[in-house]
């Protein structure tokens, strides 16, 4: 069975699949000779994706665009278009962490001293590299999108590893001891969550103006971001512990003697049983 059918096969595995096929294609990425090469094949790919449906692009586009042999493709994405897909999209993955903290090193952080001020700063960073960055590539993430979709090679949302520790890295240094460790977790995967939904939906609909997404995605994101301070910005509903109950009784009501309520019991259980 050749790889492309295996990866097909395995596909049910989701998100867990995309994210090993990425790290291995990562694993076979030139450090240095070889390079030129690799770069060439995706450039050539990437101008394609952004003029073409991808189906109607070929491997042979792609090489004689490039000017790179086929052994050497092959070199680098061992099951050919399907794998060039895959590394166009973690690029573009890449390309929003880098946006990220490119947007975070930006900022007057002194001047930003309350937490509803770092929350506003954050949320917008993170809105701007991920809705934001879409405008300069729009096209190149449908395309590459459409593609990965109609071939079963994984979730649109997958693969952050990224962008989530760089925003873990910024919560935690921005923040500080008001951040609640407990809450890290959740509040980073939401917020990620939230951010590739809105860009989900502007590849869904490109007649929506995306400065109108990425603002939306900022407003979502803040009170994702409050959810996990230490009670210093007010959360919206309460959600008491289970603990906090009282003890569950088994009969409420008038009151029956021990005799009747075992009797009741008795009868209860007997019913549940299977016959």
């Amino acid at each position: 069975m050749g790889l492309a059918n295996r990866m097909v096969g395995t596909v049910e595995r989701g998100d867990l699949v995309m994210d090993e096929r990425m790290r291995l294609l990562r694993g076979l990425e030139p450090k240095h000779a070889g390079q030129a090469s690799y770069t060439a094949i995706l450039e050539a790919a990437a101008g394609l994706f952004r003029q073409f449906p991808a189906d109607a692009i070929t491997l042979r586009d792609i090489l004689a665009l490039s000017g790179v042999g086929n052994q050497t493709l092959y070199n680098y994405f061992p099951a050919g278009r399907d794998d060039v897909a895959i590394a166009l999209f973690d690029r573009l993955r890449r390309a929003d962490e880098l946006a990220f903290r490119g947007h975070v090193q930006t900022l007057a952080w002194d001047s930003l001293a309350d937490a509803e001020g770092i929350t506003m700063a954050l949320s917008a960073a993170l809105a701007r590299a991920t809705v934001g960055n879409l405008k300069e590539n729009l096209q190149l993430h449908a395309t590459v999108n459409a593609y990965l979709k109609a071939h079963r090679l994984g979730s649109l949302a997958t693969h952050a590893e990224g962008l989530e520790e760089a925003l873990r890295q910024e919560i935690l240094l921005r923040y500080g001891s008001r951040f609640s460790e407990q809450a890290l977790g959740p509040v980073v995967h939401l917020s990620l969550h939230v951010v590739r939904g809105v860009a989900d939906m502007a590849l869904a609909h490109p007649a929506c103006p995306l400065g109108d997404l990425e603002s939306m995605a900022r407003k979502l994101l803040r009170p994702i971001l409050q959810s996990g301070l230490r009670r210093e910005v007010p959360v919206s509903g309460s959600h008491p512990l289970a603990a906090d109950a009282p003890d569950p009784v088994a009969i409420t009501g008038a009151p029956v003697g021990p005799s009747r309520r075992e009797a009741i019991l008795a009868r209860i259980f007997k019913r549940q049983r299977p016959r």
